[in-house]
């Protein structure tokens, strides 16, 4: 079966399919991902083995997705930005699984063996919260004050350009602070 929207809206630009997903157009990115799919599938199969192949895969796609949301057409063309996200993405998966340390299989348990414990239980909810207070001081204590703003920030959905103009700092900054951000916390 034909999607017949999407194929209504191919012969968009990027940038005006993009405009239209920023201002709530999500219906759209199905199109770009369709249009950007020879990309993902190019970068994957470049720097990828075929067991990573997959991953690499998602991964770009998750960029291609960021890259949507963060593009700037007074900076570059979609296209460059798009193929650049994609690269990255997909070179860093690889950097990161090359460093990962296996764990032996033996050491793994199956899903089905582990059991579930009632959700919604006001015991349950209330550790949860308690649990969820201790995290986010966690990260307060190991983030500089800057670091916790722009993260907030971040996972409310801002633009690296809205965080900028909100903080007063440049745009590169906030990237130097995810950065910064995502270091210290996988620790």
């Amino acid at each position: 079966m034909r999607n017949t929207f999407v194929e209504n809206n191919e012969n968009l630009s990027d940038d005006e399919i993009i405009e239209q997903i920023n201002n709530g157009g999500y219906e759209l990115l199905p199109v770009i991902i369709k249009r950007y799919s020879p990309v993902i599938h190019y970068y994957a199969g470049k720097y990828c083995p075929p067991n990573l192949l997959e991953d690499a895969i998602q991964e770009a796609s998750f960029a291609l997705c960021s890259a949507v949301k963060n593009y700037n057409s007074a900076k570059s063309a979609f296209s460059t930005f798009a193929s650049l996200c994609i690269k990255r993405s997909v070179i860093s998966l690889l950097k990161s699984q090359q460093r990962l340390k296996h764990i032996p299989d033996e050491l793994l348990s199956p899903i089905d063996d582990i059991d579930i414990a009632d959700c919604n239980s006001p015991e349950k909810i209330f550790f949860d919260r308690e649990d969820f207070k201790d995290f986010t001081d966690n990260i307060k204590l190991e983030l500089s004050p800057l670091e916790f703003k722009v993260l907030q920030l971040y996972l409310s959905s801002e633009r690296y350009s809205a965080i900028s103009e909100r903080l007063g700092i440049t745009e590169k900054s906030v990237n130097n602070a995810l950065t910064r951000i995502r270091r210290k916390l996988k620790r």
